[in-house]
């Protein structure tokens, strides 16, 4: 039997030479690092902001959400598409004046009608906190674009660090500011907004070949938003329907309870932290990998994606479903008993949603963005209607979502293995992602 160290010499030996498995694992590390940063302070957090101060987070971070879905105009994923990086570094640049003109816009608007639309959600406590919405959501849209440059070159250890940097900033200024007990959900947004801050500063740094000798003409970036047009024909759409779901729930979970909105937001962030740690991690590995791989093998790659992630997931989502409802409470304070079992409704759904996520961009690829527009149509409304219909059982609702969900992510499973297998079907495909659109 070998000893410990020639195993761990020879073990080592064999994940350098899988190049898509240290891609992962780098970003696994620094998301794991991220969510354990975010793990360790919030006890500290969750006893210092109360599950109304979280929902009231909720209803503002939806607000972001909804808008960010669409602030690029999803020009930001066209960066990996480009064969050169002139072209590339063009669309960032254009991608920054999106998010930037999208930001502004979203700041008037929230200006003006901020009283208005907290009064429609049922949470007036956060209309004076909406006027932040653009600057978040430019953020968001800048750190998007700069990770996916990142990513165009496969720099996988410097996302990972960055996540960690951002966590750590945005936990550390929410405690900072939550002790003063004066700014209440005010504490947990600019601490989220500090750490965009410091993330985006942080990314800049590690991209200085970004910078262009010289400006992009007007006519350029026309040029390649021209190009890449179907970002915001089909893409942004798809992203604005997925964005609706997620933050129709939290926004319809609000209208009838802050309260509950907190609890289950809190279980959502943290049945996330599998999710995220795997996740995020190959769906960027995977986008990249699929962006090359020999016409022919989409099925294999798309199959292969999907096991992976659902052996990635499988022990920590049981865990998660058999220990959260004691966990909870002792971990975040008594004022979280619902957390837990809110954690367990969510298991089936988020689950799935780790295995999907990674084969999403299948679509995207063989250009068949209309089957994901479809389907993202369908998954908006059923957990929508779900919550409605059942509003006098919460809890019951959000279990019933949880299977329903899982169930028809199990549907895009299916429907994405088809686009793969007809794709792989017709002969003398070009390049799998092309520089031009037809």
């Amino acid at each position: 039997m070998a000893s410990s160290p020639q195993w761990f010499s020879r073990a080592r030996k064999a994940i350098g030479r899988n190049e898509m498995l240290v891609h992962v694992l780098h970003l696994m590390t620094g998301t794991a690092t991220a969510q354990l940063v975010v793990l360790a302070l919030t006890p500290i957090l969750s006893r210092i902001y109360t599950p109304a101060d979280y929902g009231l987070f909720a209803v503002y971070s939806s607000i972001v959400a909804l808008v960010s879905a669409v602030a690029t105009l999803r020009y930001d994923m066209a960066i990996m598409l480009p064969k050169d990086d002139d072209t590339a570094r063009t669309l960032k640049s254009t991608v920054t004046w999106i998010a930037f003109l999208t930001g502004v816009l979203a700041s008037l608007v929230c200006l003006v009608a901020a009283p208005q639309l907290a009064s429609l959600m049922n949470a007036p406590a956060v209309g004076p906190w909406l006027v932040l919405v653009g600057l978040s959501t430019f953020t968001l849209g800048e750190i998007s674009a700069l990770v996916y440059w990142l990513n165009r070159h496969s720099r996988y250890k410097q996302i990972s660090t960055n996540r960690v940097l951002q966590s750590g900033a945005t936990a550390v200024v929410q405690i900072l500011l939550g002790l003063t007990r004066a700014l209440g959900v005010g504490g947990l947004i600019l601490g989220t907004i500090v750490g965009q801050i410091v993330s985006i500063v942080g990314l800049r740094r590690k991209t200085p070949d970004l910078a262009p000798s010289t400006a992009p003409t007007v006519h350029e970036r026309l040029s390649v938003m021209n190009r890449y047009r179907r970002m915001p024909l089909l893409n942004a759409p798809t992203a604005l329907i997925d964005a609706v779901r997620i933050n129709g729930i939290n926004l319809l979970i609000g209208f009838y309870s802050i309260a509950s909105l907190g609890q289950f937001s809190m279980a959502w962030r943290m049945v996330e932290v599998p999710a995220a740690l795997i996740s995020s991690a190959l769906a960027q590995v995977f986008f990249q990998k699929l962006s090359v791989v020999s016409p022919g093998h989409m099925y294999d790659a798309a199959k292969k994606s999907v096991v992976r992630s659902a052996a990635f997931g499988a022990v920590p989502f049981v865990l998660v479903y058999v220990l959260a409802p004691w966990v909870f409470p002792v971990f975040f304070g008594s004022n979280w008993d619902l957390a837990g079992p809110y954690a367990q409704a969510l298991v089936p759904w988020l689950f799935m949603n780790l295995v999907t996520s990674p084969i999403s961009t299948i679509f995207v690829i063989t250009e068949k963005q209309h089957v994901l527009l479809l389907f993202s149509a369908v998954f908006m409304v059923v957990p929508l209607a779900i919550i409605v219909t059942m509003n006098a059982n919460m809890l019951q609702a959000v279990f019933t979502m949880g299977l329903a969900m899982a169930a028809m992510l199990l549907i895009f499973v299916a429907l994405a293995f088809r686009v793969a297998r007809r794709y792989d079907s017709v002969p003398n495909h070009g390049p799998v992602m092309s520089e031009t659109e037809p």
